[in-house]
């Protein structure tokens, strides 16, 4: 948005600011909704201990607490905001739009309100806890909004639009009981991920600056390509090695039978069973996402030989290198994973996860390890990754096939065009973006182009002719070929192009006939060269 001149103020905690700064938008301060200062405790739940509240029921309480220094802040901004985009996990963004009579819209980085539907008494249990009840009835008297009209606890959406960041395929519409009352209403749209390579990034929000400099061994990891072997990437995400370290996840993972595990706990299950899977395999290497926490590693066995451990990873550039993801299945990381086509190993601990993960095993693109506490063990996980490493295997296949479909599903540019403009703009970027090149003479652009594409070098010119028409392009044709090499970009496809040749008669029939093939997937897809 800030690249298209949108002036962008983001309200957000200090952890992201240095990343918010960088994109072009105004950083503003906004607690994290995870836990209650002593004087909203008191507030809210008087005679009680703050941990009365826990998260993500806090949100509530916190979001009251909060909004009159939110409204009076965005009440002196200039100019006047036009438009409210938020989370809808949090209720304030929804307050503040209708309060200020300002249009909404929110952002659902997960797949759909299906993937974090829980049974009902888990979210009326949340719902009618003290200090919720309270700041819902607080915001309704001071601000004449009730959240829970047309929403749950973590589910605060817009009546007007609800940008949903995956594709069609992967879309989960509401699925409870208590979804489908309250949200019947509500729209969505997906318009694709929204993975940014280019922008700054966090690899992991609590780490510290000396964590977050640390360098991956690249040598080690090249070499072992250079002797391929398999690299193969575990990650079980943030929220485990952060905010539920020290914590169980009680009734946010007893749908998937963890609601005894604390962050810590079950992580070092998982470091432990692949410890257990790939010690004697050696021609695997695995690199390890541990977290920041210094004791991450304690009361496990020394980690084998094969293995790279290291707090925090730059995960995208990692997963370019990379033959199969162990993941929690989080949605940024299996959407990430999808860019580059590979296929999943899925151990998902509460939230979207377990939905995740059965979603993208039933495409054939994961193994998913639901209730992970029954189903992961040693042997079931050295048996899925090695199914994965087969040539040719059918998990890779379908995990390409979902790597042009997300492809072609939009992304950032048509997610800014929905928020800012409606379904039209959203649609109308959803057109074919291509890009055709067809070489009028040797040069250093063309060349590069070849190579990259992996194509056979021009040195010399043979022959020089013009279309039919007048008005047409003078195009040259080479000792390499009888008639130019047309190369077909498609341009959301994460290097994806194809290859073919122009008519002889230069009238566009060539053209044509590449794009016909590209929408009946006739045509063979390349990739472009890393280097």
């Amino acid at each position: 948005m800030a690249s298209r001149g949108v002036i962008v103020t983001y309200y957000v905690h200090e952890q992201f600011r240095k990343v918010v700064e960088a994109t072009g938008a105004n950083w503003r301060q906004m607690q994290r909704p995870h836990d209650l200062t002593e004087e909203q405790a008191t507030k809210y739940l008087p005679g009680l201990d703050k941990t009365a509240c826990l998260f993500p029921a806090s949100a509530v309480p916190v979001a009251a607490a909060i909004l009159p220094f939110l409204l009076s802040d965005m009440e002196n901004l200039h100019p006047r905001p036009s438009l409210i985009l938020y989370d809808p996990f949090l209720p304030q963004g929804l307050v503040v739009a209708r309060h200020l009579h300002i249009p909404s819209a929110s952002l659902l980085t997960y797949t759909g309100p299906g993937v974090v539907s829980c049974q009902a008494s888990v979210s009326l249990q949340w719902e009618t806890n003290p200090a919720v009840q309270r700041a819902a009835q607080e915001i309704e008297q001071m601000y004449g909004v009730d959240i829970f009209e047309h929403g749950l606890v973590g589910e605060f959406y817009s009546m007007e639009r609800n940008t949903v960041a995956t594709f069609e395929r992967l879309f989960a519409p509401p699925s409870s009981s208590l979804q489908k009352d309250r949200l019947s209403n509500v729209p969505f749209r997906c318009v694709g991920p929204m993975i940014a390579s280019e922008e700054a990034r966090i690899s992991h929000a609590w780490a510290s600056a000396e964590q977050l400099d640390k360098k991956l061994p690249w040598n080690t990891i090249d070499e072992a390509r250079r002797q391929s072997k398999h690299v193969v990437y575990l990650s079980m995400g943030s929220v485990a090695t952060s905010s539920f370290w020290g914590r169980k996840f009680g009734p946010t993972a007893e749908s998937n039978g963890l609601q005894a595990f604390s962050g810590k706990e079950f992580v070092q299950f998982v470091l432990n069973s692949a410890f257990e899977a790939f010690r004697h395999e050696e021609d695997i290497l695995v690199v390890a996402a541990i977290g920041p926490q210094i004791d991450a590693l304690d009361g496990l066995p020394p980690a084998p030989d094969n293995f790279i451990l290291q707090e925090v990873v730059p995960q995208l550039q990692l997963l370019q290198t990379c033959d199969v993801f162990i993941t929690h299945g989080g949605a940024n990381s299996l959407h990430e994973a999808l860019g580059f086509a590979l296929p999943l190993v899925v151990v998902p601990m509460f939230g979207d996860q377990p939905f995740n993960a059965d979603a993208l095993a039933d495409t054939g693109a994961a193994i998913s390890f639901k209730f992970p506490s029954e189903t992961l063990s040693a042997p079931a996980l050295r048996l899925a990754i090695r199914q994965m490493l087969d040539p040719g295997n059918s998990f890779r296949l379908a995990a390409r096939d979902l790597n042009h479909e997300m492809a072609r599903s939009g992304g950032v540019a048509r997610a800014v065009d929905f928020i800012l403009f409606g379904d039209d703009a959203a649609d109308a970027h959803a057109k074919f973006e291509m890009l055709f090149f067809a070489s009028k003479s040797p040069s250093s652009v063309s060349t590069q182009i070849r190579a990259l594409c992996g194509l056979e070098s021009v040195s010399q010119v043979s022959k020089v002719e013009k279309s039919a028409d007048p008005a047409g392009p003078s195009l040259v044709r080479t000792l390499s070929s009888d008639t130019p090499t047309l190369i077909l970009l498609d341009i959301p496809d994460s290097g994806g192009f194809y290859v073919g040749k122009m008519a002889k008669e230069l009238d566009g029939s060539g053209v044509q006939a590449m794009i016909d093939g590209w929408k009946g997937k006739s045509l063979e897809r390349k990739q472009l060269s890393k280097s």
